[in-house]
């Protein structure tokens, strides 16, 4: 599991999975600058509504 990918299938169905959030919450720390700004952008859509948790 990457973090483009968990991102660009959140944006393409606008909902991510419990599993894809904690694997983002999990590997924050391992994130290098440019994935922990996808990541910061990936909370900024699910805070926004943009992005529900759920499944697919």
């Amino acid at each position: 599991m990457s973090l483009t990918q968990i991102y660009l299938n959140a944006v393409t169905h606008q909902v991510i999975t419990s599993e894809e959030l904690a694997f983002v919450a999990g590997n924050h720390d391992r994130f290098d600058r440019t994935e922990q700004k996808l990541s910061a952008r990936l909370e900024h859509l699910i805070s926004s509504g943009s992005i529900s948790v759920g499944s697919r």
